[in-house]
């Protein structure tokens, strides 16, 4: 696997010189949109953790969970998945980007609003492709703030997502889309792929013999200290703690998601 792997990344390298378009400026991942199978019962797990800055899809029973100028997507539905994550764009100009993906023969969808764009990996992996912070394009069209119930102050005090991972099928093949969308061959280290997405960073790993690709989990940074104490606290409102890391530790909710908290960021 690792000369294939390497064969790739100088094979994509080699190409950079003769790119016509400019590549996007990616900021950060910009949020997450997962599924659920009982909204109130994720709403109050999640508003638990990371308070009450919650607010309602004025069309839809969607609802949005604010983590610093990152957020949350969350939607309830009969099977429990995450459907997308979303990469912020800085300066984004949609034509643009249509350029660059078609550049790299990416193929690519617009949404309805014409606002932003999906690419699927052959995994059928989606990433959405927005500006950057487009919460506040939210904020201005779409939400309303819902307040939601709260016994206690929240678990977290969240600064922002911090990474994303994501599995696929064959890492030497799939690792070329990644390389392509994101214009950067990725950093090797201990069997994972790991791309800069501005100020934060997406991990790229072979899926386990039996399990199926997809996103893995999301990170959020959080100020908080006391690890053990915030531990206690996530399993005491039914979450199932899974790794306790050097900097944080990481759980499943109530769906099976498998979430990472971290105190200080991977770079």
């Amino acid at each position: 696997m690792g000369k294939l792997l390497l064969i790739s990344m100088l094979f994509f390298a080699s190409m950079q010189p003769v790119q016509a378009q400019i590549a996007p400026e990616y900021s950060s991942v910009d949020h997450v949109e997962f599924f659920v199978t009982d909204l109130q019962r994720s709403l109050a797990f999640y508003t638990g953790l990371f308070g009450n800055s919650l607010y309602k899809h004025r069309q839809t029973e969607r609802r949005y969970l604010t983590l610093g100028s990152h957020y949350l997507a969350i939607e309830e539905r009969e099977s429990a998945r995450v459907d997308h994550v979303c990469f912020g764009i800085e300066n984004f100009d949609i034509a643009e980007v249509h350029n660059y993906l078609d550049s790299q023969s990416i193929p690519w969808q617009d949404y309805p609003s014409g606002r932003d764009l999906r690419v699927d990996d052959r995994d059928g992996t989606r990433t959405q492709l927005a500006r950057e912070g487009s919460w506040e394009v939210l904020l201005e069209n779409s939400v309303q703030k819902e307040n939601y119930p709260m016994d206690n102050s929240p678990i977290f005090n969240a600064l922002g997502l911090d990474e994303i991972f994501i599995t696929v099928t064959n890492l030497e093949v799939d690792s070329l889309f990644y390389a392509r969308l994101l214009n950067q061959t990725g950093t090797l280290q201990a069997g994972s792929l790991w791309f800069n997405v501005g100020n934060t960073r997406m991990r790229l790993t072979q899926a386990a013999p039996g399990q199926a690709p997809g996103i893995n989990y999301f990170s959020v940074l959080v100020s908080n200290t006391d690890l053990d104490k915030a531990a206690d606290a996530v399993f005491a409102a039914g979450g199932i703690i899974e790794t306790i890391l050097p900097n944080g530790f990481s759980f499943w909710d109530p769906d099976g998601h498998r979430v990472v908290i971290r105190t200080t960021g991977m770079f």
